[in-house]
Formats: C-alpha cells, structure tokens, sequence
C-alpha cells in the first residue's frame, strides 16, 4: 500500500502572492491571456516564449525559448517537433537567463498562437465527432509511442491531446488483454480565439499525454507526495515590507518584497503542470484582489467586498483544491468509475510580522468566507471565462486517475507494466526552464488611502484520501463494457 507523505500546513497549501503568468503549453497554447485593471496601469500582458528543441530521440531542451531575446521570436519558430510536440509558453512572461520571470511581448504571443494553429496536424476523421466515451488502451498507447521512438516520427497530435478526452469516467484492469482503460467523453480539437487547445464542441481543454505521464511518473513511488504550488517571499522581502508602514504605495511595496522563491512538491518544477498551477494561484490572486476581471456576471472581487480595510502586516490566504467525490467499483475491483469532481477555495487569515516570520489563524474575515464560497459554487463558470482554472481541473482530474491506478494495483492485477510509460530512459521527458524566482510584487492594494487586506495561497492537489477511504461498491459496474473494436490503441 501506498504511503502518503505527511506535510505541515504551511508546505501543503504554499504561501505568498504569485507573479507568475506563464502557461508552459504543448501545441503552443496559452493558459493564460488576461487583461489586467490596476491603478494608473491598465494594460494587455499576453505574451509568449517558445522552447526551441533538437529533433532526434535523445534530445534535450535546446535554445531556451524567447528568454531574454524573446523580441527575436522568429528565431526560435522553426517546427522543431520532439516528443511533446510544438512547445511554447504564451502568457505575458518569459524566463530569462536567471530563470526570472519576466514580462514578453504581445505580438510575439499573438503570432506564436497563429503560427500554433497552422502546424496543428488535421484531426482524423474518427477522432473529429464527439463521443460520451471514448476509450484509451494504455499498452496500445505506449507501444504508438515507442514505434515513433524507434523510428524517430513525431508523436501525433492525436496521442499529445490523447484522442480528444475532455474527462475521464472510467478506469480499468483488463488482465485478459494485458491493459488498462481508461475512458471518458471526448471529441475533436480545435485553437481557441486566446490559443488554448479546446474541444471544438464543448469549448473544454483537452487532455495532454505530457500531464498524466508527469503525475504517473512523479506517484511511482511507495510515499508518493501531495502536489502542491508555493510561491514564498522572503523572510527579509516581509521584514523590509513590514517596514514601509501601512501608507506606502504599490510600487513601493513591490520593490521592498525583492524576489520570490517559487517551489513546487510531487511534479518536477520544470513539468506543464507545474505551470499550469502556478498560473492558476496567480490568477486566483489577481481576480481576489481585483486586478483581473473576470467576465462572468455579479462576480465581484474580495477587493470589492471588503468593508473595511487592513494593516500592512495583517493578511487573508485563498487556496484551491479539488473536492473528489465517492469512487465506485465493480464486484471484482477491476473497474473503477470516477464521479463529478469540484473544486473548492479555501480561506483564513495570515498575520505577517515585522521579523518577516508568518502565522496563520484568528477569527475568520466574513466576507473572505463569501468570496471563497462564491468562488467554490461558481468555479466552473469563472474557469469558462478564465481557461487556467479549467486546465488546472484537469491535471486534479488526472491525478485522480494516476491514484486510483497505483492505490487499486490496476498494473498488477492486469498485468501490465507501466514502464514504457513511466521510465525516462525509455521515453525522455523534455524539461521546460524552471522558473526559480518572480519578481517582487505589492502584497495588498490601497483602499481609501489606507492598504487593504493582503492576499497569499497556494494549490494543493491529494486525491489519496478519497482513493483510499472513499469509494464504495457498484455492483451495476459489472456490466460496463470497455472492450476495444480494432487494433488501434482508441476506440469508440
């Protein structure tokens, strides 16, 4: 049995507000475009920085991407196709030599986002109509990979986005195939008009390979850990803030933080999904606050909601994490069935000292309470307009089908090794550039001349809990049919 590595509170949900943008996308689609509101600073901050990689089986990340010479981004546009595919980041920020997040431009991140579009492959005409269950053999899938290794062909675009799923239902042991399944609705994909990878039907991001192979290589381990995203300013970053007093500026405040560190822990830092969680708390932040706007109706910001304001040294946290609901299986525990799954934000309060030390706890701040219970309730509305959240559900969905697969033994029972899958040496990742730092960023805004209520967070992904305590029998699984039509490795 799989063990889970405890954490302490502070290192499961993370701390510090997030300056950090970068959607880090397969296919060269952007998590993250967003207009951003703030005072005497209205402006577009899409952005983009392309990874450059060598063509060939052992490759490794070449060229860097944009990074500081992002203004030459017809440098880095040549189709360079290794095992994840077309690679860029479009976002409003690039990482610079230094692994510094910074800010890119917006017309090489609209041109990236057109150039994505014309190198996408057509869709075969079986994968193109949607579907309510699409199925997907995991033996088939790793042996379509591991031809193309060995005969250096690009992966499919249809293998990338993993034959268009949408969701995942279903996973299941096949021992008399050797396999596992898993299965959900999908559909063809297409560019959005902001350049992610959607479903041309329901407008939902598609599945990546590149996501579940980083969660199932990341958990294939006896303690496997939470995934987590925490950005952290700097004891001394909080001192000097401290400092200011409550009536400095914004800009004041952001030099005063200094840089930030930003970690993750169960995915490696340098992974898509890392990115995807780390726009996903930047943006929670931004729209709490107010810097965003999300375009969803009667949705104001906690920003809006306040009525009264802060001290420089008194804070409020948000964070988010998924809410898995009961897991059925059969008789025979071989088919597994995953329900509707949401996601909830959290919230408490976080005092801040002029050491630069941190404490959480007090009385709860109603109408931090309101926010993150309306932001809970409305998280898939807010995740239609804002796409980072929908690709963050996504990489929570998937971590719950890499728990299920490891927790219930579905290698074992079916016979099937993972480790064309799982093992690097077999099929090499491709690392992106870690980001290791943010730039400095105001820890609260002004209200009335006065600083507001401040916000921090994190994102905490532990699908273990409900794996190993939350699932319940069905017998009516036993009927389920997942057989495979064909020798390909998808069917409907």
């Amino acid at each position: 049995m799989r063990k889970l590595l405890s954490h302490t509170k502070s290192r499961l949900f993370g701390w510090g507000v997030l300056l950090f943008a970068v959607v880090l996308m397969t296919a060269g689609t952007p998590l993250y475009s967003q207009n951003y509101n703030r005072s005497n600073n209205s402006s577009n901050r899409s952005g983009s920085r392309n990874s450059s990689y060598g063509s060939g089986r052992n490759s490794s990340y070449g060229g860097g991407g944009y990074g500081s010479d992002y203004d030459n981004y017809e440098n880095y546009s040549i189709r360079d196709y290794y095992n994840w595919g077309y690679r860029s980041a479009v976002g409003g920020f690039s990482i610079d030599a230094d692994h510094i997040v910074r800010t890119a431009p917006t017309e090489a991140s609209q041109k990236m986002a057109e150039r994505v579009r014309s190198l996408l492959a057509e869709i075969p005409a079986d994968l193109d109509a949607p579907t309510p269950l699409r199925k997907i053999s995991l033996r088939r899938l790793s042996a379509e990979i591991r031809s193309c290794l060995a005969t250096d062909r690009p992966i499919p675009d249809s293998v990338l986005f993993l034959g268009g799923l949408t969701g995942i239902d279903y996973v299941a042991a096949v021992p008399e195939d050797h396999d596992i399944y898993i299965a959900g609705p999908a559909e063809g994909w297409t560019v959005s008009e902001t350049g992610e990878i959607v479903g041309k039907e329901s407008g939902k991001p598609i599945f990546r390979l590149e996501d579940l192979l980083t969660i199932l290589r990341s958990w294939n381990t006896e303690v496997p850990e939470v995934i987590t995203c925490s950005i952290d300013p700097t004891p001394e970053g909080i001192a000097a803030v401290a400092e200011l007093g409550a009536l400095a500026t914004d800009a004041e405040r952001e030099e005063a933080i200094g840089l930030m560190d930003v970690s993750f822990t169960g995915i490696p830092a340098d992974s898509r999904v890392a990115a995807v969680l780390a726009a996903a708390d930047y943006s929670l932040k931004t729209i709490s606050l107010g810097y965003e706007e999300v375009p969803v109706k009667n949705f104001p910001s906690y920003f809006e909601s306040i009525k009264a304001s802060g001290t420089a040294n008194y804070g409020q946290r948000f964070w988010i994490s998924p809410v898995y609901n009961k897991i059925y299986h059969g008789t025979d525990s071989l088919t597994w069935k995953l329900s509707d799954m949401g996601v909830e934000t959290l919230t408490e309060r976080e005092h801040f000292s002029a050491d630069g030390s941190r404490k959480a706890g007090g009385k709860k701040d109603a109408q931090a309470v309101k926010w993150a219970a309306n932001m809970s309730k409305r998280y898939d509305e807010v995740a239609a307009a804002v796409p980072v959240f929908a690709e963050a559900k996504n990489c929570m969905e998937l971590a719950l089908c890499a728990a299920v697969i490891y927790a219930k033994h579905l290698p074992e029972k079916s016979g099937l090794s993972l480790a064309d899958l799982t093992d690097e040496a077999v099929f090499p990742a491709s690392p992106l550039p870690a980001p290791a730092k943010v730039p400095g960023f105001s820890l609260s805004r002004q209200i009335g001349g006065k600083a507001a209520v401040s916000v921090t967070g994190g994102i905490s992904i532990n699908p273990w809990d409900a794996v190993q305590n939350g699932t319940a029998l069905d017998a009516e699984l036993d009927a389920v049919s997942l057989a495979f039509a064909g020798e390909n490795w998808y069917a409907d």
